[in-house]
């Protein structure tokens, strides 16, 4: 029954439901019009009019917002537009019933607290300065017009009420509406900082690629997705060849420049799709999906003619990067440590062959 009503998505059920509230205020007029018409203070023709209007505005505001008519807006609950509405029709039902005037000051000034948490504050003053002058405007003139039921000096005060009134409104609005647009500022700050500590966190420092837990975390993703949907997978696992001469013979921080490079060429080799992550010292895992073990190795290919041409370090011209790399596809059945194992073996192999090639298994 709720999702019919305010409908499912959560956003839209929140402006569903702020609509809901001016179409009570709606609601509350036309059964003070009611009451005033039962109690003969209210001639009927203008009393009809009156709530056939405020019930025809409250039902074209929530089938526009419910049946999301209004999400190309910039405000899709149309809290303007139903707080200028509401301040008019208050200002009408002021004049013609006058016997209830003083609960019609206090329904301007809730239709004002309507938009506390949504408008800026120059807006909420603005808001408080339409309702002034409209109602102002009606008690002026009905005062002229009919001075036995809107008694000048009676309006007067009415007036400074209504003045005292949506001041305090607006200020108090303004006041909430800037703490609400701190929290959500300050929200938005704390999810972006969350989420790059998040990225911290699942990225290996040196390189910038993803670390092995993370890495883990994305291969038992695909694994499951492979068992879903029959999607290929296949993963490499590679290991620099010689690397420990490397830092032997040049340094750490040449060692350190060797696994930055290969990084790198890596990111601009494999696409978008592709994981790449440091599995550990110098080996690398490459998760390829919707790849099978053939185009996995192709790809393995040119990443290894890309690095080789890449010179490291102005210091040490000579040193050039290769590899060895182990590749398979995943099997169905298998868990995903089974499949890096597989590959983890097919390397032994490479490296075992002579280093600097690949083996698919």
């Amino acid at each position: 029954m709720l999702d019919l009503l305010l409908g499912r998505e959560a956003r839209q059920r929140g402006y569903v439901l702020r609509t809901l509230l001016a179409a009570s205020g709606y609601l509350l007029g036309v059964l003070i019009a009611e009451v005033a018409l039962s109690i003969g203070v209210a001639d009927l023709a203008p009393a009809r009019v009156f709530q056939g209007a405020a019930l025809t505005a409250g039902l074209i505001s929530y089938a526009m917002v419910r049946w999301g008519w209004t999400r190309q807006f910039r405000d899709p609950a149309l809290t303007v537009a139903q707080m200028l509405v509401g301040q008019t029709m208050a200002a009408v039902a002021y004049m013609l019933l006058h016997e209830f005037r003083g609960a019609l000051i206090g329904l301007s000034v809730a239709v004002t607290s309507f938009g506390t948490f949504s408008l800026s504050r120059d807006r909420q003053w603005a808001m408080s300065l339409y309702a002034l002058l409209t109602m102002g405007t009606g008690m002026l003139w009905m005062s002229v017009r009919d001075p036995v039921n809107f008694p000048p000096e009676v309006e007067a005060v009415h007036f400074l009420i209504l003045l005292i009134l949506q001041s305090m409104a607006a200020l108090l609005g303004a006041q909430f509406g800037e703490m609400h647009r701190r929290l959500r500022t300050r929200k938005r700050e704390l999810e972006a900082a969350l989420e790059r500590i998040q990225e911290l966190a699942n990225r290996d420092s040196l390189t910038g690629l993803y670390n092995r837990r993370h890495a883990q975390e994305m291969a038992d993703h695909h694994v499951h997705l492979k068992v879903r949907h029959g999607r290929a997978l296949a993963i490499a696992l590679i290991d620099l060849d010689h690397f420990k001469r490397v830092n032997d013979e040049h340094g750490h921080a040449m060692g350190d420049q060797v696994l930055q490079t290969f990084a790198q060429q890596a990111r601009q080799v494999t696409r978008d799709a592709d994981i790449v992550a440091r599995w550990g010292g110098e080996e690398f895992l490459i998760l390829m999906p919707d790849t099978s073990a053939d185009g996995a190795r192709l790809l393995v290919e040119r990443l290894r003619e890309a690095v080789s041409g890449v010179r490291v370090s102005e210091v040490a011209p000579e040193l050039r990067i290769t590899f060895s790399a182990g590749i398979t596809a995943y099997q169905p059945g298998e868990t995903t440590d089974e499949a890096v194992h597989r590959a983890d073996e097919a390397l032994y192999e490479a490296k075992s062959a002579g280093r600097n090639r690949s083996v698919v298994v």
